[in-house]
């Protein structure tokens, strides 16, 4: 309590508030606002990422107008932020910038994922079992299964034929 009233002249719960106070600008902190952790998370992954982000979040980048919180608080509460949807790349090759974001709830975002290195078909939801190409989708955290094929054609042609049957917002395969 002694350094707090040495630094800020106040004790430790009124310094706290001070600070908290002063971080308050723009009405968003880390402490009250998921926009604000939003943006910090984006940041952070793309900067430091940590763990299995490192290889995810290779080359994908923060574009110079959003590296401030209030451009970026701006453009999201333009375009369609709620605290129940999440940010996402809507080309999940390029960085976070305002013409590759949107926002939209968690299906979505998990339909718009990249090929990971252990996909050895180079199409999204088409994967050899060892006897037959399988295809599949996933979608409101459910595994539909297309079928097993003996041609990866045919396999991709049930997934896209399925996306586009369904309307669904997956990457076509």
């Amino acid at each position: 309590m002694e350094r707090a009233k040495v630094m800020t002249g106040l004790c430790k719960a009124c310094a706290n508030k001070a600070a908290a106070r002063k971080r308050v600008t723009h009405g968003h902190n880390n402490s009250n606002s998921r926009l604000h952790v939003t943006w910090s998370n984006m940041k952070r992954r793309c900067l430091r990422p940590k763990g299995s982000e490192v290889e995810k979040y290779a080359g994908v980048t923060v574009c110079d107008e959003w590296m401030a919180f209030e451009p970026f608080m701006e453009w999201s509460l333009k375009n369609g932020y709620t605290d129940h949807l999440t940010l996402d790349r809507i080309d999940s090759s390029r960085g976070y910038e305002p013409s590759n974001c949107r926002y939209t709830d968690y299906n979505v975002q998990a339909a718009n994922r990249r090929i990971t290195d252990k996909n050895t078909s180079g199409h999204v939801g088409v994967s050899w079992d060892g006897r037959k190409w399988v295809s599949k989708v996933q979608w409101r955290r459910k595994q539909i299964h297309l079928g097993r094929f003996d041609d990866i054609q045919e396999a991709v042609k049930a997934r896209n034929d399925y996306i586009d049957a369904n309307n669904l917002p997956h990457l076509r395969a």
